[in-house]
């Protein structure tokens, strides 16, 4: 309703006031505030429309208890953007204060509309016309619109924003821009009032959804532009132009992996998670050829693991360039039983992924042992 009067007020005599009284958490936080109005068409989201500042935006939180939790969350996806773009403050708000959020409690959601107006003004102060910083408003909007051009209205505008966030996020984090640990915190967030994360498969349509993401308003060149996360609270003041290719195996719903036709070469960038980083020592010891690997969760398990696959025949393990890249020389699947037994501590990832190891080794006669501390006796292996 905001954007058609808001389109009608900017055209009608070329110009008339108007006053924006939004009456759903959307409108609050998003779109009564910036004075761009639009109305979509069959090609895509706002389109056709017109800048045009109301006069004054009057928000009555007490109109938020006529609406259900649905319509109040997804309107809380905008907050969670804004924090994600621009303070990092919001962001642990809305992370830190869940169920008082979506509660409605006074203290909290007063808090959350306070701070996510007051930067979308203060950004519109900077940038009316969206020719700049402004355009990274539109963090997870050129997924998000292109999913919601599909969805709609079986999917809500803040439930395609959450999705596109998320998956604009994992972009930056492919990038090389975003830490991985903050991917999940914002992909967490999401999940917590209950927003998607994930396209439904009936909508990753591939070719409709780049198509629409074509037309996206941000796009120069011909190319297309995605606000790009450096961190949370921080965002590069203009969209960056993207490789379709990039988007298009994101949100790919399965990828044929093929051998190359020569060994590959480089170094391996390994996300800050344990399980992840073990996963990566085993298939670099299963492969043949010398690895690199670099970003190594620096833990308990990872260090059992390095022994194991050492006591196994793998390596030789050094570490380069001052600790931060570790290269070995894998076995191509040809471990050995290891000669004395393999203590594990307390390390149940590499436990886990061990014992599984263990079963690959063809030496008739011998034995491989896993042991390790009284806890560790005690964990169940499946």
């Amino acid at each position: 309703v905001g954007d058609l009067t808001g389109y009608v007020a900017a055209t009608y005599m070329r110009g008339v006031p108007v006053v924006q009284v939004p009456t759903s958490m959307m409108a609050m936080l998003d779109s009564s505030v910036g004075g761009k109005t639009a109305i979509n068409v069959p090609s895509g989201k706002n389109l056709v429309g017109a800048f045009h500042q109301p006069r004054r935006v009057v928000i009555d939180l007490e109109l938020l208890r006529s609406l259900s939790e649905r319509e109040v969350v997804e309107g809380l996806a905008e907050a969670v953007k804004m924090g994600c773009i621009r303070h990092a403050p919001l962001f642990d708000l809305l992370e830190g204060r869940v169920e008082e959020v979506k509660a409605l409690q006074p203290d909290a959601i007063e808090q959350v509309v306070t701070e996510a107006v007051r930067l979308k003004a203060e950004v519109v102060a900077l940038d009316e016309k969206e020719g700049g910083v402004r355009s990274t408003l539109n963090f997870g909007h050129t997924i998000g619109h292109a999913i919601e051009g599909l969805a709609s209205p079986q999917l809500l505008h803040g439930e395609c924003v959450s999705i596109g966030c998320v998956y604009e996020a994992v972009l930056a984090r492919d990038l090389g821009q975003l830490a991985p640990s903050a991917v999940g915190r914002i992909s967490r967030v999401f999940k917590a009032y209950g927003l998607p994360t994930t396209c439904p498969l009936k909508y990753l349509r591939l070719d409709e959804l780049m198509g629409k993401m074509a037309l996206d308003k941000k796009n120069a060149a011909g190319r297309v532009r995605v606000t790009i996360l450096k961190s949370i609270g921080s965002s590069f003041d203009h969209p960056q132009p993207v490789d379709t290719a990039l988007i298009r195996r994101l949100l790919s719903p399965s990828l044929l992996v093929l051998p190359p036709a020569a060994p590959p070469s480089g170094a391996v960038l390994v996300p800050g998670s344990k399980s992840i980083s073990n996963r990566v020592l085993l298939m670099a010891a299963m492969g043949r050829g010398t690895v690199a690997i670099r970003g190594l969760l620096q833990s308990d398990d990872t260090q059992v693991m390095i022994a194991a696959l050492a006591a196994m025949g793998a390596g030789p393990f050094s570490w380069l360039d001052g600790g931060n890249i570790l290269q070995l020389t894998g076995l191509a699947g040809k471990f050995a039983p290891p000669t004395e037994p393999l203590y594990l501590g307390n390390a149940g990832t590499a436990a886990r992924f061990l014992t599984t190891c263990a079963t690959l080794i063809h030496a008739p006669g011998a034995a491989t042992t896993l042991t390790g501390d009284g806890r560790m006796k005690q964990r169940p292996i499946d």
